[in-house]
C-alpha cells in the first residue's frame, strides 16, 4: 500500500520540477526586461548622437560627452570608429525625439524580428516543433545576448543588428537562395560589426550546387559576382564614410580611439591585430571563469561573494548547453559550413588587442552566436537531458544581465584600469 500511493506521485516528479524551473525562469527574465525598460538610460548612446550627427548632414560628434569611451579626436573634431548602420536605423528615431532618444528601444524592436528570424531558421532546419520553443528560450535568456538585450545601447545595440542581418542572410540561404540578396544582408551585418564578414564562406559553401565541384570555377564565378553586387552599396557607402572622416577608405579610426582604462591603450601598443593578443583573447572566450568578491586576497570574502569578470568569461560558462555544438553531425554539409564560419569569423576577433570592456561573458563572440545557434540545435537529439543544461544557461544569464545592468558599478575600481 505505501508502494502504491508513493509511486503516482514519483514519476512525475522530474517533469514538475521542470515545469516549477521554467515558470521561476520565465518570471526571472521578464523582471529583467522590465526592469531594464525604466533604468535610466544614461549609459552610452553613442549612436543616438551620431544619428543627430547624421541629420545635420555631417559625421562630426562634437557634442559627446566628455566621458565616452570608444570616440577619436581627429583634426579638433570628434567621430564615432564604430561601424555606422545603428546611426542610420536611429536616423528618424532621433529626428523627431532629439539624440537623447534612448537606443534600447530599437534593440528591443530588432529583438523581436530576432526572436522571429531564429524560429524561421529552427523550421529550416527541421527542428521539431516541440524543441523549436526551447531553443528559442536558449538562445535568447540562455546565451550573453540576454544582457547584451537588456542593456541594449552602443556595442550591445550594434551586435544585435548583426545577428539580424545575419539570420536574414541565412534564412535565405536555406530557401531561395538568391546570392545578390545574401550579400545585402551580409553587407548589412559588416555595417553593423565588421568581423561578420568573415563568415562570407558558409554562405558560398551552402550556396554551392550538390551536383558541382570545387574545380569548376564557372559556378564560382558567378556566385561570388552576385554577393558582391550585393554587398557593394553597403562597402561604397563604408569606404566613403571612412574616407571623408580620415583620409582612408579603410581606417575607421579604432587604432585613434581614446581608450577607457590604461590596459587597453598598453594592449594597442602591442599592435591592434597581433599574435600578441591570442593568448588574452583565447582565455576570456574559453576558460575565463567568475572572481572573488571584492577579490581573493581579501581576509574574507563578502556577499555576493564570486561576480562576473568586466574583462569577459567562457562562452561555456556562460551557456553550458554550447557543449551540443561538439554533437552536431559533421556529415552535414551546414555543420561543416558552420564550423568554417565560426573559426573565419573568430580569427580577427582572438588577434584584436581588446576583449571587449564591461560586459558580461564575451561579448565579442556575438558575431558568431548565429552559427553556435545552428550546431547547438543540430546537435541536440533529445531534450531530456539538454533542458537542464538550457535552464542552467537561464539562469547564470539571468545573474549576467542583473550584473551588466546594475552590479559592475558596485566593483572594485581596479579592475577597470
Amino acid at each position: 500500500m505505501l508502494v502504491e500511493s508513493i509511486h503516482p506521485i514519483s514519476l512525475p516528479r522530474a517533469a514538475a520540477i521542470w515545469r516549477i524551473a521554467r515558470f521561476i525562469l520565465a518570471i526571472a527574465v521578464l523582471v529583467t526586461l522590465g526592469v531594464s525598460l525604466f533604468l535610466p538610460g544614461k549609459d552610452y548612446r553613442h549612436f543616438a548622437f551620431l544619428a543627430d550627427a547624421f541629420a545635420h548632414r555631417t559625421y562630426t560628434v562634437n557634442h559627446l560627452p566628455a566621458d565616452y569611451a570608444d570616440k577619436v579626436i581627429w583634426e579638433n573634431q570628434t567621430y564615432l570608429p564604430l561601424a555606422p548602420l545603428p546611426a542610420i536605423l536611429l536616423l528618424p528615431l532621433t529626428a523627431t525625439f532629439g539624440f537623447a532618444f534612448d537606443e534600447l528601444w530599437l534593440a528591443y524592436l530588432f529583438t523581436g524580428a530576432n526572436v522571429l528570424g531564429a524560429w524561421l531558421l529552427l523550421k529550416r532546419l527541421r527542428v521539431p516543433r516541440e524543441f523549436r520553443w526551447t531553443l528559442l528560450a536558449l538562445f535568447f535568456c540562455g546565451t550573453i545576448y540576454l544582457a547584451d538585450w537588456s542593456t541594449g545601447r552602443s556595442w550591445w545595440l550594434a551586435h544585435i543588428l548583426a545577428t539580424t542581418f545575419l539570420l536574414l542572410a541565412i534564412d535565405e540561404t536555406l530557401t531561395r537562395r538568391r546570392a545578390w540578396l545574401i550579400g545585402a544582408w551580409l553587407g548589412l551585418a559588416f555595417l553593423s560589426r565588421a568581423p561578420t564578414i568573415f563568415a562570407t564562406p558558409f554562405f558560398v559553401w551552402l550556396l554551392k550546387p550538390a551536383d558541382q565541384s570545387w574545380r569548376e570555377w564557372r559556378w564560382l564565378i558567378s556566385t561570388g559576382t552576385q554577393l558582391a553586387l550585393g554587398f557593394a552599396l553597403p562597402a561604397l557607402f563604408f569606404f566613403d564614410y571612412n574616407y571623408a572622416r580620415f583620409g582612408s577608405p579603410f581606417e575607421t579610426g579604432y587604432r585613434y580611439a581614446h581608450l577607457a582604462t590604461l590596459t587597453l591603450a598598453a594592449a594597442l601598443q602591442q599592435g591592434m591585430f597581433s599574435p600578441v593578443h591570442l593568448a588574452k583573447n583565447l582565455y576570456a572566450l574559453l576558460l575565463a571563469a567568475p572572481l572573488a568578491y571584492p577579490s581573493f586576497p581579501a581576509p574574507v570574502l563578502q556577499f555576493p561573494y564570486v561576480f562576473p569578470s568586466p574583462w569577459g568569461m567562457s562562452i561555456f560558462l556562460t551557456t553550458p548547453a554550447f557543449i551540443y555544438i561538439f554533437a552536431a553531425n559533421w556529415r552535414e554539409r551546414i555543420v561543416r559550413a558552420a564550423w568554417l564560419a565560426v573559426g573565419l569569423v573568430l580569427l580577427p576577433l582572438v588577434l584584436y588587442y581588446g576583449v571587449g570592456w564591461y560586459q558580461f561573458g564575451y561579448r565579442y563572440a556575438l558575431d558568431l552566436y548565429p552559427f553556435l545557434f545552428v550546431l547547438t540545435a543540430l546537435g541536440i537529439k533529445t531534450m531530456t537531458r539538454a533542458r537542464w543544461l538550457i535552464v542552467a544557461s537561464i539562469a547564470i544569464n539571468v545573474w549576467g544581465a542583473w550584473w551588466q545592468m546594475l552590479g559592475f558599478r558596485a566593483l572594485p575600481p581596479e579592475l577597470f584600469r
